[in-house]
């Protein structure tokens, strides 16, 4: 079916960090108890002038609260299911959703705080049955049209770079990559023309490469961060917070809501390259050219 299809696409995830998640719990709070101040549906303007702003306010406080909780606690609790890699149009939906239900089970208790409503079970189910059904539908065509922007956008500049690497040979060049180990007895040294990627394995580097055909890897004691000053200078960058890719060795590059993928010849398994790294590849790729 094309609705379990593109409940599968990939779609960008944004990691949780305070400062990313006070900003949009201050900016929907504020939102909502504007909205609510400017046209006071539900009953609001029922309640007396004097305390109207306050109470008012405590709704805004509860949707800021709601998003911080599950930004900050939720995704914490479940780290499984929120990652960057295999974050899907489907997962985003759950994600809204899930906050939705979040701020209708806040905005319950607070109408009961301040007597604005009884407690009663079937009530409180009826609310949040409401609340994600009038939901769901925004919801779906936010996520749909923020996934059609993103896949139109990252197809296009991924058709450019796809261009860049047509134009540059292969590197042939005989220049060795030293990968520096915590403890010495570890340093790797390898030909530039053999290194393919270096991913993230716990407190290791993971060095992919080929040598006569055959993939080769090897375990270097080191982290990216590490890595990255050292071997930039030889078109060896960051592409995700898990890789790092020798972009002389890239023969093709595919777009996705998510990002870009990078390939190498001989191999099907893909490398990605997240929003926060397309830039400097962008930029190398440019200067190849």
């Amino acid at each position: 079916m094309k609705v379990i299809r593109f409940l599968k696409k990939p779609y960008p995830y944004d990691p949780p960090t305070w400062g990313r998640s006070l900003r949009l719990a201050t900016g929907i709070g504020a939102f909502i108890a504007v909205f609510l101040m400017i046209f006071q549906p539900f009953g609001l303007e029922q309640i007396p002038s004097q305390f109207r702003l306050l109470y008012i306010l405590g709704y805004g406080g509860i949707t800021f609260t709601a998003i911080l909780l599950f930004q900050m606690g939720v995704k914490q609790i479940f780290p499984g299911f929120f990652k960057e890699e295999s974050w899907t149009t489907g997962k985003e939906m759950i994600e809204n959703l899930g906050i939705l239900l979040l701020i209708g089970m806040g905005n319950y208790s607070y109408t009961l705080i301040i007597g604005g409503a009884f407690w009663s079970f079937s009530n409180f189910i009826f609310l949040l049955m409401a609340t994600m059904a009038v939901g769901i539908f925004p919801i779906t065509v936010l996520v749909f049209l923020s996934y059609a922007k993103v896949l139109k956008s990252n197809l296009m500049e991924a058709q450019k770079m796809e261009m860049a690497i047509q134009k540059r040979p292969l590197t042939t060049e005989a220049a060795i990559v030293s990968i520096s180990s915590k403890y010495q007895q570890e340093d790797l040294s390898l030909p530039l023309s053999e290194l393919l990627w270096i991913s993230s394995a716990d407190n290791y580097a993971e060095v992919v490469g080929v040598r006569d055909g055959k993939v080769k890897k090897s375990l270097v004691r080191t982290t990216l961060s590490e890595l990255e000053e050292s071997l930039s200078t030889k078109g060896i960058l960051r592409t995700h917070r898990s890789y790092m890719v020798n972009l002389n060795q890239v023969i093709h590059i595919k777009g996705n809501a998510q990002g870009y993928q990078l390939f190498f010849k001989g191999f099907e398994q893909a490398v990605p390259v997240s929003r926060k790294y397309a830039p400097q590849v962008k930029a190398w790729l440019k200067k190849q050219i």
